[in-house]
């Protein structure tokens, strides 16, 4: 039924997937429902046993599976985070630039004498999430047997919120230098300079917590 269903169905949902849209979402669950029959027909006394035995699994699954298309999450949320961005790069950008001022759009603007800095959805630090998402699963592949379960899915959302200070850092300093004599500078090498700047963060932030994340042997 679920083979026949996609099949006919092709055509109107070809146009969706993807997309970020309420359509878009109902067709990424219903991608979902490949495993309803698994749940339906697997004993009930048998997913207790798995669930028990393979707690931790189970809640590193759920976080890959909430967080394999964080673009999708900051697209939608961005009419609001993008403000939210905005402002804070300029409160802090502005103690080192005077007469900075912020135009709320969209794509919210940053006025410097100098320098202009538009924050465009590109620059939502979605690039950074990725990164931080690949290095930190890379490490918990290597480590997990010696990983404290718990700490390191706080890690985990710790490292996110560290990712997301760190791109208001980044842009903040964009607008600072730009506005400083490094207009030029700035203009040429900001996208190629923002993977260093988020690879240098996650290398901080790990070597402040991965000891913490390691049981300890006696």
């Amino acid at each position: 039924m679920l083979v026949s269903a996609v099949r006919l169905l092709g055509g109107t949902l070809e146009p969706v997937i993807g997309t970020v849209s309420f359509a878009g979402w109902i067709t990424a669950a219903m991608k979902l429902s490949v495993l309803v029959p698994t749940l339906l027909l697997f004993p009930l006394k048998r997913w207790h046993i798995l669930a028990r035995t393979y707690a931790a699994e189970g809640v590193a699954a759920l976080v890959v599976l909430f967080t394999f298309f964080p673009g999708r999450i900051l697209a939608t949320l961005w009419p609001w985070y993008g403000q939210v961005l905005g402002r804070v790069v300029f409160f802090f950008a502005r103690l080192f630039v005077p007469g900075l001022s912020y135009v709320s759009a969209f794509t919210p603007t940053l006025d410097g004498p100098d320098l202009d800095v538009t924050i465009l959805q590109a620059c939502s630090g979605i690039s950074g999430i990725e990164l931080f998402d690949c290095l930190f699963a890379f490490v918990a592949l290597l480590d997990w047997n010696r990983l404290r379960k718990g700490r390191t899915l706080v890690s985990y959302f710790g490292g996110i919120v560290a990712m997301f200070l760190g791109n208001a850092l980044r842009i903040s300093a964009l607008v600072i230098l730009g506005n400083r004599g490094f207009a030029d500078v700035i203009a040429r090498f900001h996208i190629s300079a923002g993977w260093i700047f988020f690879s240098a963060v996650f290398v901080l932030y790990l070597s402040l917590t991965y000891r913490k994340l390691l049981v300890t042997t006696s």
